[in-house]
């Protein structure tokens, strides 16, 4: 891993600390419905024993 690549990881891991210490608020929150979660293994570009059984 170069060191920009790193750099970049290690501020993330950072930032990831101080969002769950309640020290910054994240950028961002992505929901996901459960009725999304449930028609992955529906999806027929994903190769079956690729999934979780």
């Amino acid at each position: 891993m170069n060191n920009v690549w790193f750099d970049a990881l290690l501020e993330s891991v950072q930032q990831m600390d101080e969002i769950t210490r309640g020290e910054r608020l994240p950028s961002r929150e992505t929901v996901v419905a459960a009725a999304q979660v449930n028609a992955i293994p529906e999806c027929p570009h994903l190769p079956s024993e690729d999934l979780p059984h």
